[in-house]
């Protein structure tokens, strides 16, 4: 599971900030990061590449 508060304040960015770089507003980003909100795939993936992270998909076996 991705924590996205902590992926945020590791670098430097508060919520508001973040919201403008995903052109959302500011409640709408929070409600991802409590989970009140489903977020998207394709909105998790702008997430990380804004801070240079990628998915790594690993299969269970």
């Amino acid at each position: 599971m991705v924590n996205l508060k902590k992926i945020r304040e590791k670098n430097g960015l508060t919520q508001d900030e973040l919201a403008k770089k995903l052109g959302i507003k500011q409640q709408q980003y929070a409600r991802y990061e409590k989970g009140t909100t489903k977020i998207s795939m394709e909105m998790v993936e702008k997430i990380l590449s804004i801070f240079h992270y990628k998915i790594k998909i690993v299969r269970e076996k």
